[in-house]
Parts: C-alpha cells; sequence; structure tokens
C-alpha cells in the first residue's frame, strides 16, 4: 500500500462523518464538533472539564469552546465541584438527556454506513487495528500514560 493511501482514506472518513454529524445534528443545534463531549459525558456525568478534554483526547481549548456551546444550547450545566471550588464539573441536562437515544442512533447509523460492507469478523479485526493506531498515535506523541497503554 503506498504511503499517502492511508492517510487518504482517513482524511476522507473523517470529512463524511463531519458532514454527516452535522447534517444529522443540526436540527438539535449540535455539530460534529460537540457531540463528542455530550457521548462522553452521558458516560462520565459529573467529571471536570480537564477530565473531559483527557478522556476525548482533544486540546483544553478546544474542549473550552465545545462545553461553552454546549452550556449554552442547554445540553450541559457547570457545578462548582465540591472538592475544588476552583474547578467545575460537567452535568447533562433534561434536554441533553432528552436526545440521547437519538444520539446514539445517529452513532449507530454512521457506523452501518461505514461498516455495512464487512462481515462481523473483519469488523473486530477493523476495531482492533484501528485501536491499536490510536494507542501507538499517543504514545508516540506522549498522549498516553505510560499505565495506560494496551
Amino acid at each position: 500500500m503506498p504511503k499517502e493511501r492511508l492517510g487518504k482514506h482517513i482524511s476522507l472518513i473523517y470529512r463524511y462523518s463531519q458532514i454527516f454529524f452535522n447534517s444529522e445534528l443540526k436540527k438539535y443545534n449540535l455539530g460534529s464538533g460537540q457531540y463528542i463531549f455530550l457521548v462522553t459525558l452521558f458516560e462520565n456525568n459529573g467529571i471536570s472539564q480537564e477530565q473531559l478534554a483527557n478522556i476525548v483526547k482533544i486540546d483544553k481549548t478546544t474542549t473550552a469552546r465545545a462545553v461553552a456551546k454546549l452550556v449554552n444550547e442547554d445540553y450541559v450545566i457547570r457545578k462548582i465541584s465540591e472538592d475544588d471550588k476552583r474547578a467545575y464539573n460537567l452535568y447533562t441536562t433534561g434536554k441533553a438527556e432528552s436526545i440521547k437515544n437519538i444520539l446514539f442512533e445517529v452513532l449507530d447509523s454512521w457506523n452501518k454506513i461505514m461498516l455495512d460492507n464487512l462481515d462481523r469478523e473483519e469488523r473486530e479485526i477493523l476495531l482492533n487495528l484501528i485501536e491499536r493506531i490510536g494507542a501507538s498515535i499517543l504514545r508516540q506523541t506522549n498522549q498516553i500514560e505510560p499505565n495506560n497503554t494496551k
């Protein structure tokens, strides 16, 4: 496989993912830049903004912008942390909970589109390989703790 082809295909997947999510989530005033944060908060309600940035592996500035948009749209609220009065914990709102299933259905739809041509074994192999590539990237860029490697 020529060196440029892997990046080309990753770029294509990324671009069309953004287009798909922006289109599907527009009616909820959500974009491809916010959904990953909201999904992560559904799974980790009450975490700090810094913890959120660490989990999704996105820089603090981008995370702050996305959280501000989610707060603005009433999908997330900030509450002062019980442990550290200088920090805030993030919680999903009733509005967020009301679209939770829809959001996961959109994610499932995109997965179905991407994986439609693969059988179960191929899907498992692909997921394993992508996870390994992601772990390698994080290791190489010093974004992962040594005890947290696969």
